[in-house]
């Protein structure tokens, strides 16, 4: 199934389109309520005035349906279609009220008897509502598919055309007027009631289901205000040709307008495709509020009579520019002119230029016309730019979101792949460590421990910004001593440190202080503050770290002689990727991910991290502040029970990489234990049967069954439900844990793991699960 998302989904509505629906919608309110009074007065008594009324609808609604439909084929929802099919039914019904008021088109009416105007007239209205309000409750219905919708939109059409055919030949040969008599017009009345309940009833669906939230039902809304307003000036007019009668038909004019107004205004700049139906509904347009202009100029006539004959046109000019440029309002002065000329301007019924004073009229009029259209293409364009700006502004965020996605999931999944040759390589160098002699082999073995430990830890930190990206950092807080914090920090960052020959300097708190965190990620912290001056300061320099308490914080400082910052360059220092004055350093090495790493660790902790430094050549100082803890309760100590010598037991080692199965397996069976290794799920399963491992560890990621399937499988068996199984993976994340303990196994390891806690898991030492 196909939607594009720019037609499909909801869009939100702007606070200017909020504030327009809260105005127009009290407007209507405050006329209704101020029109009441005098809604049963006489106004202007000419049928001619249903023509046009009725054609302006007709336009309106031609054209808003033709808009819908198009963004229906685009986007599937179905209540755009049901929308469509309502002013599709709406414009066909137009064309009956026409044809069968008496003396609109002729005398008599060419459609059916005296009830006929006032049934199809009710029927045109019950229907619309009610069409409505099915496509309200249709909203959110799974989207068509794109090879259905151009069928479906060819039969709801041929259905509301003939629906709208039924009714007309039902109204104009029933004999209403032998069955119902004196009771039809109270029946009429009651039907134009319920229609403006169901217009009340639309409103509050769309409340109920939020949708106001998309600013199409928005529009709708407004829509269904407006028709509301129109029924309840009709009911109180009473008869045709009073001042409710034609406040009703102006706001039903208006209500037409309405929703093709929003469609070429919001949606036609920001979706090119709908581009030759928005053209297409901009003249339609034009002809609607031009006949509306002229309706409402016909309503003044009690009042105005022949004086100031154009004065509503001016206002149509003006609405048609703003709809599709200066064709429609061109099109829109000119049909002003010529129905205004034949209705106000004597000699009547004649469009003829007559002498000096009929050309000095029509140049004024066309003069205060194209000013109106030169300002009004203006704001046009402007509104035109500002949309098209904001819907690139709108792409260009959904791009950048996707790319950072895109990067994040990149990071975690090559973290997640460099760690698995990291295995291997770490077993078979301790292999070779039990084994050599040569002082010179050993050298090259602590150098090779070094790199491969640096480049682990680059890993765990393109691992750990995944996890950042994603809001996924665990932290597993307790009361920790901020002097363990930095003890476990030195111990971690002492190689870097001792192999540029800095001198570090440690400076504890005199009294124990507390903070509430994760240890583990504090000492991730700090060391990365250490590693970092260390990398920054040439060989043989100070560091200095030390820790205090100040104002109700912990505060760790951390000191180097190196080669400083640049006073613009300190806040830059905690950006991802960010390497500052690289070329001055020798090896600088690293990612340029720990003082981000440092920044997000601290501010998860509720603290804050701040860089000085007095300029370059001068060293440079991390601050971390923490808030300060109580100290914990002191804790009964049991003494430790006695640890179980090792034993000689069985493993099994399962996992697809060969080389990480074989060292490990090499590995275990130096410490005196039987091994057994599979490089595939359905191995290590025919190997378990005939061994019985007591413990088994066991990589996820495998071809055909994976590790957790394995694991499932071995804790059905008798033998395997006292097995101890571990996860060895590459996988950390929390979700990853979940999963290997849900099913079954005992442990969860990250690649590359610690050889001696393996040995301890191998012989039954370590006992607690993880």
């Amino acid at each position: 199934m196909h939607t594009d998302p720019a037609t499909a989904s909801p869009r939100l509505p702007s606070p200017a389109q909020l504030r327009t629906f809260g105005i127009l919608s009290l407007a209507y309110l405050a006329i209704t309520l101020g029109a009441a009074h005098w809604a049963a007065d006489p106004g202007p008594m000419d049928a001619h005035i249903v023509v046009v009324y009725s054609i302006a609808i007709l336009a309106a609604d031609l054209c808003t349906a033709l808009l819908l439909g198009v963004l229906y084929r685009h986007s599937g929802r179905s209540a755009l279609l049901v929308l469509a099919c309502a002013y599709f039914y709406s414009a066909l019904m137009a064309a009956l009220h026409m044809a069968s008021f008496p003396g609109a088109l002729a005398s008599p009416a060419p459609l059916g008897g005296p009830l006929t105007e006032a049934t199809l007239y009710t029927a045109w209205r019950l229907g619309t509502v009610l069409l409505f309000l099915l496509a309200v409750i249709q909203e959110g219905r799974h989207a068509v598919a794109l090879d259905r919708r151009p069928r479906r939109t060819l039969a709801a059409l041929a259905v509301t055309a003939a629906a709208a055919a039924v009714l007309a030949a039902l109204a104009a040969r029933l004999p209403l007027q032998a069955w119902l008599g004196h009771r039809f017009a109270g029946l009429v009345s009651d039907a134009e009631w319920l229609a403006a309940a169901l217009c009340f009833a639309a409103f509050l669906t769309i409340w109920r289901k939020r949708a106001f939230g998309d600013v199409l039902y928005l529009w709708l809304g407004l829509v269904l205000v407006a028709l509301a307003s129109d029924l309840v000036l009709a009911n109180l007019a009473g008869a045709p040709f009073t001042m409710g009668w034609h406040a009703a038909r102006a706001s039903f004019v208006i209500s037409a307008c309405l929703m093709l107004a929003f469609l070429l205004g919001d949606l036609a700049v920001e979706d090119p495709r709908i581009a030759p139906a928005a053209m297409l509904g901009a003249y339609g347009g034009a002809v609607a509020v031009t006949l509306a202009a002229v309706f409402l100029r016909w309503f003044l006539d009690p009042w105005l009579r022949d004086s100031v004959p154009y004065i509503t046109l001016y206002g149509a000019v003006a609405i048609a520019v703003w709809f599709g440029g200066v064709g429609p309002a061109v099109l829109s002065l000119i049909l002003g002119y010529a129905i205004v000329k034949v209705r106000y301007i004597e000699p009547r019924g004649v469009l003829a230029i007559e002498g000096a004073t009929g050309l000095l009229e029509l140049g004024l009029f066309a003069l205060s016309c194209a000013l109106i259209i030169v300002l009004g293409e203006a704001m046009r364009r402007v509104r035109d730019r500002y949309r098209a700006s904001e819907a690139e502004l709108k792409e260009r965020a959904r791009q950048l979101q996707r790319a950072d996605t895109n990067k994040s999931q990149f990071l975690a999944v090559m973290s997640h792949e460099l760690r698995n040759p990291l295995a291997p390589l770490r077993t078979g160098l301790e292999l070779l460590r039990l084994q050599r002699d040569d002082p010179a082999t050993r050298e090259t073995h602590d150098m090779m421990e070094r790199q491969i430990a640096q480049l682990t830890r680059l890993i765990d930190d393109l691992l750990d910004v995944s996890r950042m990206d994603r809001g996924k950092l665990e932290l597993r807080s307790e009361r920790v001593p901020i002097e363990a914090v930095l003890r476990t920090a030195i111990d971690t960052a002492k190689p870097n440190i001792d192999a540029k020959g800095h001198a570090l300097v440690a400076r504890y708190p005199p009294r124990p202080l507390y903070v509430e965190g994760d240890p583990v990620r504090l000492s991730q912290v700090v060391s990365n503050l250490l590693n970092n001056a260390a990398k920054f300061t040439p060989p043989r320099g100070h560091i200095e770290l030390s820790a205090r308490e100040e104002a109700g914080h912990v505060v760790v400082s951390v000191a180097d002689n190196g080669i400083g910052i640049a006073a613009e360059h300190l806040k830059e220092v905690f950006d991802m990727f960010v390497q500052l004055d690289t070329a001055n350093v020798t090896a600088a090495g690293g990612l340029g991910l720990g003082l981000t790493l440092a920044r997000s660790i601290v501010e998860r902790h509720r603290g804050s991290i701040e860089a000085r430094s007095p300029g370059r050549g001068r060293g440079s100082q991390f601050i971390v502040r923490l808030p300060l803890a109580a100290p914990p309760a002191p804790e009964k100590r049991t003494p430790a029970p006695a640890k179980e010598a090792a034993a000689r037991r069985r493993v099994l080692v399962v996992d697809d990489n060969v080389d990480a199965a074989q060292t490990l397996a090499q590995y275990l069976r130096m410490d005196g234990h039987r091994v057994e290794s599979a490089l595939d799920g359905e191995a290590a399963l025919r190997i378990a049967e005939v061994l019985h491992p007591d413990v088994a560890f066991i990589d996820l990621n495998m071809p055909r069954m994976d590790g957790v399937e394995v694991a499932k499988r071995l804790r059905v068996t008798s033998w395997g439900r006292s097995a101890r199984l571990v996860a060895l993976t590459g996988m950390g994340q929390q979700a990853d844990i979940a999963r290997t303990r849900e099913a079954g196994f005992d442990d969860h390891i990250t690649k590359p793991a610690d050889l001696k806690r393996l040995s301890r898991l191998a012989a039954g030492v370590e006992s607690e699960a993880r």
